[in-house]
């Protein structure tokens, strides 16, 4: 991993935004009202080459980082952000895992260190609350403005997990200080997932502070063999429709699942589809994929997907004529 630092570039000055929490007499939470440009590079705690491929599962975009949030109230202030991943984000990948997390911090505005701990929680009882502590014995000390890739002390392997929570404990010392990064420009949160707050209840950051929606800069960095990479192609008739799907990555690509889907016709008269699966599809390889006979007259729709269990879903759409039984255009 390389060794870089992210940077901030700030104009204007800095107003204070305090909401209270439910049940937090003596903590409020607040924000820099003003957008700033998040220009960056990565910095890597213990860096160090990684054996596999790896990917972040994330919601936020570094580039749009614009806001940062503090608390207030009696000092040392210790509270929560954190994000929930679901089998949205975690399926392709459910043979990896867990190994660093990505934290952005800003040194800039009152805070120039500050002592974190990560905690990984299981599936809560509902979307809005994790369940019990996977690992917690993760700490780091952030100092430089940007986004800090943290190794955890014990990786957590995604099998055997619907979900994870991925929670920053920050340890403020500094009043009036604001530090943790948040993404408000990507679009608002990302429903039950994306802004998770604890301070002494867990609550949504848009619902607690309404004028800050967004998705706070937390990664989980997954690690794995590999993607497999799938393909459609060679499709045709002229009777039915078929297809190969293939397997053009590096890795053998599991429980591969295709669907066809020929909609249109005269009076939308034309409806057929096909599903099928192959439990493996090694790298290199194909295998064919059909729809049988079906009859009509005029304009149809083909839409072809294909997905495995690691490897993410490919999908093609074709037009064509049919008349009688022939397809015919295919284009």
């Amino acid at each position: 991993m390389k060794n870089n630092t992210k940077k901030i570039l700030k104009a204007g000055v800095v107003l204070f935004i305090a909401v209270l929490f439910v049940g937090m007499s003596t903590s409020a939470i607040g924000a820099t009202p003003e957008k700033a440009a998040f220009i960056s590079t990565k910095k890597t705690i213990t860096p160090s080459e990684p054996t596999r491929d790896e990917m972040e599962l994330k919601y936020y975009a570094e580039e749009n980082l614009d806001q940062v949030i503090g608390v207030t109230g009696t000092m040392p202030a210790i509270w929560k952000t954190a994000i929930r991943l679901t089998q949205d984000e975690m399926a392709a990948y459910m043979d990896w895992t867990l190994t660093k997390v990505n934290v952005a911090f800003t040194a800039d505005q009152g805070q120039p260190t500050i002592n974190i701990k990560i905690y990984i929680y299981n599936k809560g009882t509902t979307p809005t609350k994790p369940g019990s502590i996977i690992v917690s014995d993760t700490t780091a000390t952030l100092d430089t403005t940007g986004i800090t890739t943290i190794p955890l002390t014990t990786p957590v392997p995604l099998a055997g997990h619907d979900e994870l929570w991925v929670a920053i404990e920050w340890t403020q010392t500094e009043v009036g200080s604001f530090y943790a990064w948040i993404d408000t420009l990507s679009g608002p949160h990302v429903p039950d997932k994306s802004d998770f707050v604890f301070l002494g209840t867990w609550q949504q950051l848009h619902d607690a502070l309404p004028e800050v929606d967004g998705r706070w800069g937390i990664g989980a960095i997954v690690e794995g063999a590999g993607l497999a990479e799938l393909s459609i192609g060679n499709i045709k008739g002229p009777i039915g429709i078929k297809a190969d799907v293939s397997n053009i990555g590096a890795n053998d690509a599991n429980n591969v699942q295709w669907s066809i889907a020929v909609t249109g016709g005269l009076l939308g008269g034309v409806n057929a589809s096909e599903i099928g699966t192959t439990p493996s599809l090694v790298a290199g390889s194909s295998t064919p994929i059909s729809v049988g006979m079906f009859f009509g007259f005029g304009k149809i729709s083909i839409v072809i997907t294909a997905k495995a269990q690691n490897a993410n879903e490919v999908s093609v759409t074709k037009s064509a004529f049919l008349l009688g039984p022939f397809v015919i255009g295919i284009k």
